[in-house]
């Protein structure tokens, strides 16, 4: 067994996955190592929206590499497909992000008029307009910020058409191996302890979600995750009930090819169960009845949870740790599956030395802000 690489992922959920695609692309020995099973966690769990623009009213590092990253999906998806064999489902389908109150009515119509300003593909439509788009639309609403670009994909093949493209290209992947302690000389990172011995490399990359910061001896300077666990629900439907993709201000509907339609999600800060409770059943079908009455035909499908991880300001940490050698792909919060393509190429720049954005270093990297406590920011979605 080969324990000696250029490279070490540790985590194999979808940015884990993702970067090392990349990096095994660019002919670097790579080995990921997952804790149970390549994405078991919040990848399999997210509803796969590539929503880009649905949360954001000002221009940042973070709108940029959003819209960069979801630019990206209609080049790389084919090439993972052709490498995995797998089909993703992705859907160029359009976002309606619903105004279902007149205080989010007047927060959207904020956000569309500074993205029609930035040039973006944005439409403000009445709630007349929105029920002649999605007639199933039928609540009490008071229209929708209209988003051409925005697409999904199934969460979970996209993650294992990652994985399986990685392998592909020469990555090895260790499931079911946890990493116990990293292995630091004269400060810097050279590898990994886990149940099945030591694994070495000259760069070691954390890719685990919010269990990132798990692993012992990694120091107080290690930046925080928070873990914010989300609840969803699945119902099935016997004929198209929406075309949209429909985000409301604390739910969404997603209709997926093949006849499901997800329901989620809802926010526990602090909470890393996966449990689903029956106040969170109760309440994602009644938001989603409320908006759409139709989906009360459908009939059930499955319930399930998931933990994102939170960074304190929103963005995520992308970048080298305080410790040499060791870097950090992690708090992508709800937004893991759209960033995921950037994600691993800029994770593969940065190790080779080509990360040539100074505003994306300096927002993403996991030694900004050590000593301040800033207050989360909301993100974009599952």
């Amino acid at each position: 067994m080969n324990k000696n690489y250029d490279v070490l992922v540790i985590g194999g959920g979808i940015n884990g996955c993702s970067t090392a695609y990349q990096l095994a692309k660019r002919k670097k020995q790579v080995a990921v190592l997952e804790k149970t099973k390549v994405g078991a966690e919040a990848s399999s769990a997210a509803a796969g929206m590539l929503g880009a623009q649905s949360e954001i009213k000002e221009n940042s590092p973070f709108f940029d590499f959003a819209k960069s990253s979801r630019d990206m999906f209609p080049d790389l998806i084919p090439e993972l497909e052709e490498k995995s064999g797998i089909s993703v489902s992705f859907v160029q389908n359009g976002m309606l992000k619903i105004a279902d109150t007149m205080a989010e009515k007047e927060h959207l119509e904020e956000m569309y008029r500074f993205q029609k300003k930035e040039g973006e593909q944005v439409e403000w439509l009445s709630s007349e307009q929105v029920e002649q788009i999605d007639p199933s639309i039928q609540g009490e609403h008071f229209g929708a910020l209209y988003i051409r670009g925005d697409g999904q994909v199934k969460a979970p093949e996209l993650t294992k058409a990652y994985a399986r493209a990685a392998a592909v290209e020469g990555a090895d992947f260790y499931e079911y191996t946890p990493v116990l302690q990293l292995i630091q000389k004269n400060g810097s990172a050279i590898g990994v302890e886990t149940p099945g011995g030591s694994f070495y490399a000259d760069q070691v990359i954390l890719a685990g979600g919010a269990w990132s910061r798990m692993i012992p001896s990694l120091g107080e300077q290690f930046p925080e995750l928070v873990p914010v666990k989300g609840e969803c629900v699945s119902l099935r439907v016997s004929a198209p009930v929406l075309e949209k993709t429909v985000h409301a201000s604390d739910f969404y509907i997603v209709p997926k090819p093949g006849g499901s339609v997800i329901i989620g999600a809802t926010e526990r800060e602090g909470e890393m169960g996966k449990e689903v409770s029956a106040s969170a059943v109760q309440h994602l079908l009644s938001k989603g009845f409320s908006l759409v009455p139709k989906l009360q035909d459908a009939s059930w499908e499955t319930a399930w949870a998931g933990v994102r991880p939170q960074t304190l300001d929103g963005r995520p940490y992308l970048g080298q740790t305080h410790i040499n050698g060791l870097w950090l792909a992690a708090g992508h919060y709800r937004n893991g599956i759209l960033l995921s393509a950037l994600t691993g190429k800029w994770m593969a720049d940065l190790i080779e030395g080509k990360a040539a954005d100074s505003e994306w270093l300096a927002a993403f990297s996991p030694q900004r802000n050590l000593s301040e406590k800033e207050e989360p920011i909301v993100g974009i979605n599952d």
